[in-house]
């Protein structure tokens, strides 16, 4: 027969998250998220007609240190689940997309003048030309995410599909 001993060791307890982010997520890189928290609802845009695709969920947590982001289309069909961090080295938002499919798509936040690109670094799916997608036109209430595609390494962008994107009051 075996006779298990338990000893209580005692520690001081030490929150980590509160330890990491004590005015470490602040200011900087970290603002660039913040015009696109909240609860949204997304458009298609054909001809200045809209039609609802689906509503968006932007977060961020641990103080400001990651952004989360959950979508599911208006018919439940299609979602996505994203989580990002500034990567310390270069101080860039990295986010990494799951869709529902099971692919898997990566992205870093980037800013051009006065719109912010999240332009794709990688994924499951392999693509022969560049991908990003431009946010712009931003206010309090909305903003456009304008899909574009080069197939000359960046030099030129092609306009695919314009979404737009509307705060839910």
């Amino acid at each position: 027969m075996y006779r298990i001993l338990l000893i209580p060791v005692f520690f001081p307890f030490v929150n980590p998250v509160q330890s990491q982010t004590d005015g470490a997520c602040k200011g900087g890189s970290f603002e660039i998220v913040k015009p696109f928290l909240g609860a949204w609802k997304e458009y298609t845009v054909t001809n200045n007609d809209e039609k609802l695709i689906g509503t968006l969920q932007s977060t961020v947590d641990l103080g400001g240190c990651t952004i989360s982001q959950r979508f599911v289309s208006h018919d439940s069909s299609f979602f996505y689940l994203s989580f990002g961090y500034i990567e310390p080295s270069s101080q860039i938002w990295e986010e990494t997309y799951v869709f529902s499919n099971g692919s898997i798509s990566r992205y870093q936040w980037l800013i051009e003048g006065g719109d912010v690109l999240m332009r794709r670094t990688g994924g499951t799916r392999k693509i022969e030309y560049m991908h990003q997608l431009r946010l712009t036109n931003i206010t309090t209430d909305r903003y456009d995410v304008i899909e574009e595609h080069s197939h000359n390494a960046g030099k030129t962008w092609e306009q695919k599909e314009l979404t737009r994107v509307k705060r839910i009051k």
